[in-house]
C-alpha cells in the first residue's frame, strides 16, 4: 500500500514538473516569436519610409546611399580650417514618419549594424515607448526614445533602447566595448525634421543606471561642458582620440547589458 502511494506521489511530482517545463517552453517560444515578429515590423517600416534615390545600386539590390558631408575644425595650430569627411547612410523620410506618428523625433542608424530605427519623444509620458512599437501597440522590444528632458537644442541628446536577445534594438551597442568594432563603426547618423546629422563616437562607458552622465542635458558654460567631456573621456573603455569642443552637440545611446538590471552601456558621439 505504501509502495503504491509512493508511486502516486512520484507520478504527481513528475506531472507538476512536466507542466512547469512545458509552460516555460511555451513562454520562451512565444517571446521569441513575438520578438522576431516585431523585428519584421520594424524592417517593413524602414522599407516604407526609405527614400528612393537616383544613385547607382550596389550588387543590383542595395541602393548606394546619399553622401552626407560634415566638417570639423582644427589643425596643429588650433586654427579653424574646414576638414571634410564623408559618411554614408540610407536616407529616410522623416515627414512620412511624422505623418504616421507625430510623436516620432526622427530616425537613427549606424551603417553596418542592426541599429536602424525611428526615435520617439514623449515629454509628458517619459517611458511611453519602453514597451510600445512605433504604432503605440504593446511590444517586448519597445522603440528607441529620446529622454523626456531633452529637446532638439539640448547639449546632450540621450536616446534609450532595449538590448534584445535576438540582436535587435540597441543590442549591438555592446560590441563597442571592442576597439576594433568602434573603428569599423565610428559614426552615428540622426535624421530629424531639421536635417541629417553625423555624430562621431568619442567615448564608450560601462556605468550604472544612476550614473551622473544621465544628469547632463544642457549647459551654456564652456567650463561645465569641458568638465563633462573630461569625465566621459576618463571613463571611456579606450581612447578614441576624439575630443568634443564647446558648442558641439553630444548624442548618447544607452542600453542594458549583462545580468544586472542596473548595468548600462553608453556610446557617446559628438556632432560633426
Amino acid at each position: 500500500m505504501k509502495k503504491h502511494k509512493g508511486k502516486i506521489q512520484t507520478g504527481i511530482v513528475i506531472c507538476i514538473f512536466s507542466v512547469i517545463i512545458i509552460a516555460c517552453l511555451i513562454s520562451i517560444f512565444s517571446r521569441l516569436y513575438a520578438e522576431n515578429k516585431e523585428k519584421e515590423e520594424f524592417r517593413q517600416l524602414a522599407e516604407v519610409v526609405t527614400e528612393e534615390t537616383t544613385d547607382v545600386t550596389i550588387e543590383g539590390t542595395i541602393k548606394k546611399p546619399n553622401l552626407l558631408k560634415v566638417s570639423a575644425s582644427v589643425d596643429e595650430f588650433q586654427t579653424e580650417q574646414p576638414v571634410y569627411c564623408t559618411t554614408y547612410y540610407q536616407p529616410h523620410s522623416v515627414s512620412d514618419l511624422l505623418s504616421m506618428n507625430s510623436e516620432c523625433f526622427g530616425w537613427i542608424s549606424i551603417s553596418g549594424t542592426n541599429i536602424n530605427y525611428p526615435v520617439m519623444h514623449t515629454p509628458s509620458n517619459p517611458q511611453k515607448y519602453l514597451n510600445k512599437n512605433f504604432y503605440g501597440e504593446y511590444s517586448y522590444s519597445g522603440t528607441p526614445f529620446l529622454d523626456a528632458r531633452c529637446s532638439v537644442d539640448s547639449t546632450n541628446l540621450i536616446i534609450y533602447g532595449h538590448h534584445m536577445n535576438n540582436g535587435t534594438m540597441f543590442a549591438e551597442l555592446y560590441k563597442y566595448t571592442d576597439y576594433s568594432y568602434f573603428t569599423e563603426h565610428p559614426t552615428v547618423v540622426l535624421e530629424t525634421k531639421d536635417g541629417v546629422f553625423a555624430y562621431s563616437v568619442f567615448s564608450v562607458m560601462k556605468v550604472k543606471s544612476d550614473n551622473d552622465w544621465y544628469k547632463f542635458i544642457t549647459t551654456d558654460l564652456d567650463k561645465t561642458y569641458q568638465r563633462w567631456v573630461s569625465y566621459a573621456k576618463t571613463k571611456s573603455l579606450y581612447n578614441t582620440e576624439i575630443t568634443p569642443v564647446y558648442g558641439q552637440q553630444i548624442l548618447t545611446l544607452s542600453t542594458c547589458y549583462g545580468y544586472n538590471q542596473d548595468d548600462r552601456i553608453l556610446v557617446l558621439a559628438v556632432r560633426n
